[in-house]
């Protein structure tokens, strides 16, 4: 006699930090290009700025930066004058793909390499882990480290095959029914999706990947990534740049500020910028714009309807390169700087791109223009 019983669903969520289409093109992946041929697949948008914590909200959450809150890796506090992280779960406005399955009675696992994603986006999940810091880990009562040994350095392509493996654990040896799964994107900053490191990082995580999927052949899998990268030839600091040229700022800051200063230095390829009054905003856009390497200024409510960011989370004044160029903080008075040649990171326009992978999942043929930016992702798991 048949059963009546529903099958429970067993979910996977992969963001694949830095994965820019061209190394899933690249790079020897067997099983995943299974599942774009057996499943669903397109290139779609990344958010603005196109950094981590912007875009990987965004998938957990399903929704823009204008829902959920976070418009970089870091906030400035005008209460305080500093730089904060952007990295706390309290900041984030909109429930997390772990808050909405719960609803459903679904046990949830947040499972990242980074520190700052297990604070950002710990909210629902009952099992937290970051392989940066197993010794922090939540939820499971698996000693991790007993499990699988140290976990390689966070500045390492390995660090990614190990948290792939502690995932492995707990979709065979837990009741977790979702499992989110972020890398750190330090393999795509140090090589481009030709280099032999590269090619190394993604066929063994590849490999991993089809074990899983032998294991349960019926796993959904939902894969994406915040964002991807290109070389970069230079860097302004706006905070020297615009007195040199005979404006005045309050202050200026990278989207792509976070701790992981060994990736990117901290530079990113979005400012936003803080001015002192409304009235400055024109000869300070005008000095911006005539930066050779500036794509575009907008003012904060211009940005916020153009690139679907929270208004009240951005500074007066957002300014974008153009492919080669990024924004930080520079010891040089001038506040210029030539990038030397494998200099390789994201958060303008050109990096907002990435692949979004649907398998095991039927996807209704209408979704196809609804699915148009990597928040998208998670749409068709259907909560």
């Amino acid at each position: 006699m048949a059963s009546n019983k529903k099958q429970k669903r067993k979910i996977l969520i992969v963001m694949m930090d830095g994965f820019d289409p061209a190394y899933l093109q690249a790079s020897d992946m067997p099983h995943t290009k299974q599942m774009i041929a057996n499943g669903f697949y397109k290139t779609v948008k990344g958010v603005m700025p196109s950094v981590t914590n912007v875009n990987n909200t965004g998938i957990c959450c399903g929704g823009p930066p204008s829902v959920h809150g976070i418009t970089a890796n870091s906030y400035f506090d005008l209460q305080t004058k500093k730089e904060e992280y952007m990295d706390k779960a309290a900041m984030v406005l909109a429930p997390t793909i772990f808050e909405r399955g719960a609803k459903l009675g679904m046990k949830s696992a947040l499972m990242t390499a980074k520190k700052k994603t297990q604070s950002l986006l710990r909210t629902g999940a009952e099992i937290r882990l970051a392989a940066e810091a197993p010794k922090d880990a939540e939820g499971g009562g698996i000693d991790w480290v007993a499990r699988l040994g140290p976990p390689p350095d966070i500045y390492s392509p390995e660090i990614n095959h190990w948290l792939f493996r502690a995932t492995q654990i707990v979709l065979n040896e837990t009741n977790t029914d979702l499992a989110y799964f972020h890398t750190t994107d330090f393999p795509m900053h140090m090589e481009p999706p030709w280099g032999e490191k590269s090619l190394f990082h993604l066929s063994e995580w590849d490999k991993l990947l089809g074990e899983t999927l032998d294991a349960h052949p019926d796993l959904e899998v939902y894969m994406s990534a915040d964002h991807g990268m290109n070389f970069k030839s230079r860097c302004y600091d706006l905070n020297k740049v615009v007195p040199n040229k005979g404006g005045e700022i309050f202050f200026a800051m990278s989207a792509e500020r976070d701790p992981y200063v060994k990736h990117h230095r901290t530079f990113g390829g979005t400012a936003f910028v803080w001015l002192n009054t409304p009235g400055d905003f024109e000869r300070v856009a005008d000095i911006c714009r005539r930066l050779d390497g500036v794509e575009a200024v907008y003012d904060r409510y211009t940005a916020a309807a153009r690139f679907l960011l929270h208004a009240d989370r951005i500074g007066d004044m957002l300014v974008t390169g153009d492919i080669n160029t990024v924004f930080g903080p520079l010891e040089g008075k001038d506040g210029v700087e030539e990038m030397p040649k494998e200099f390789r990171t994201h958060g303008g326009s050109d990096e907002a791109i990435a692949p979004l992978i649907i398998y095991n999942r039927e996807v209704d043929p209408r979704l196809w223009r609804e699915l148009a930016y990597n928040f998208d992702l998670t749409k068709p798991i259907g909560f």
